[in-house]
C-alpha cells in the first residue's frame, strides 16, 4: 500500500499577520505617547513640607498652577498672567461646574502669600472651593 506523499491540512488556519501588525503598532504610540507625558516640561519648584495630607485620585476637571520661585504663574510650561488664568479656571468651571473643578496651586516654599492670595480669590469668585496644595510628604 502506497502512501500519500503530500501532507493533507484539515480545518481552518488564520491569519493573524495583520493581528501582529496592529499590536505593535500599538505598542509604538503606547510608548511614544507615555515619553512625551514624562517628559513634559513642568518647572521645578521645591514644595513645602507637610505633616498631615492624602494622595489624591486625578480628576479631569484639575487645574494645575505652578509659582516658580520668581513668582511667575505657568500653566503647564507655559507662563500665564492672572488674567489668563481666570479665564482658563472659568472656562473649566463652565464645562465640568464649579463644585466639580479643582484647582491645585503647586508654590515654592520660598514664595510669600501675596503671590497666592489672587489665585485663592480668583478661584473664589468662579465658585471653585476645591483648592489643595502640592505639598511634600514629611519624612
Amino acid at each position: 500500500m502506497r502512501l500519500p506523499s503530500q501532507n493533507v491540512q484539515r480545518g481552518l488556519q488564520f491569519n493573524i499577520t495583520p493581528l501582529i501588525d496592529v499590536v505593535f503598532l500599538l505598542i509604538i504610540f503606547f510608548l511614544v505617547a507615555s515619553h512625551f507625558i514624562r517628559n513634559e516640561q513642568v518647572e521645578q519648584v521645591e514644595l513645602p513640607v507637610a505633616t498631615q495630607g492624602r494622595d489624591e485620585e486625578e480628576s479631569a476637571s484639575r487645574v494645575v498652577i505652578t509659582i516658580a520661585t520668581d513668582q511667575r504663574l505657568l500653566l503647564g510650561s507655559q507662563e500665564i498672567s492672572l488674567e489668563d488664568f481666570e479665564r482658563k479656571l472659568q472656562v473649566v468651571a463652565e464645562q465640568y461646574g464649579p463644585g466639580a473643578t479643582e484647582l491645585r496651586i503647586r508654590a515654592d516654599r520660598t514664595i510669600p502669600y501675596s503671590v497666592v492670595e489672587p489665585l485663592l480669590l480668583a478661584a473664589a469668585r468662579l465658585g471653585v472651593n476645591k483648592v489643595r496644595f502640592a505639598v511634600l510628604p514629611k519624612t
